[in-house]
């Protein structure tokens, strides 16, 4: 057999090894993808990141974050690939409730009302075991509109009898889902820019768009169980 038939039987054997190995995980911007959002994890898929950065590694090395054995602090996280969602009111309970529940059969007046800071919230769609709340995750509406908003309002209202009432708030939140890019100060496994495959949704509320109302439940009930409230825009 010459030399050059050996030479083809050689390339044709190594270019079905390559077309038989997943996509470099490598995306546009030049980072990786956490080895656990890659199909066949497990095989050379992972492989391809000289090591095992998962999504917990990335999400804990966040500013905030608990940190990863595995890996560095990171510089900065920051929300991308951003989805908007439909806006979402949030109602939580202005002040302390009021009762008339001491058998009375008339009205009486009281004050209803005080002050609250409505902050951002974040979820995680995977279960990391990390307090998404203590991230610092740049990027997206929150830029503009910033992390949290206090709103303070009080009342005179008559209560019924046999009834209790609390002043609520609902601020208008905007709603955002996108992945995390991590940026590293130093190379990570080869890499300094990580990117999640777990999404995060983020809640960020809008300081001018707040609606106020009253919140009345019969007595020996939770006065302030808002679970009526919460969803109504």
């Amino acid at each position: 057999m010459s030399m050059k038939t050996i030479t083809f039987f050689v390339l044709c054997a190594l270019s079905g090894v390559v077309s038989a190995l997943p996509a470099d995980p490598a995306l546009a911007q030049g980072g990786y993808t956490a080895y656990d959002a890659i199909p066949g994890r497990d095989g050379l898929a992972a492989r391809t990141h000289e090591g095992k950065i998962d999504g917990k590694d990335l999400f804990a090395s966040c500013p905030g974050g608990p940190g990863s054995p595995h890996v560095s602090r990171a510089d900065r996280c920051t929300l991308i690939n951003i989805k908007n969602n439909a806006d979402k009111r949030v109602w939580k309970v202005l002040g302390d409730p009021q009762l008339n529940c001491k058998g009375s059969t008339e009205p009486i007046t009281v004050s209803l009302g005080g002050e609250t800071t409505v902050s951002q919230t974040t979820e995680i769609n995977a279960n990391f075991g990390i307090a998404a709340e203590g991230l610092s995750i740049g990027g997206g509406i929150s830029e503009s509109l910033g992390t949290s908003t206090t709103q303070s309002k009080t009342i005179s209202f008559n209560i019924p009898p046999g009834r209790q009432a609390v002043y609520v708030v609902g601020v208008n939140h905007k709603s955002q889902t996108g992945n995390v890019q991590v940026n590293y100060g130093s190379r990570q496994m080869g890499h300094f820019v990580w990117f999640t495959g777990a999404t995060i949704t983020r809640l960020t509320p809008v300081h001018d768009d707040v609606q106020f109302d009253v919140f009345q439940s019969p007595c020996g009930t939770n006065p302030e169980d808002l679970r009526s409230f919460n969803g109504r825009q």
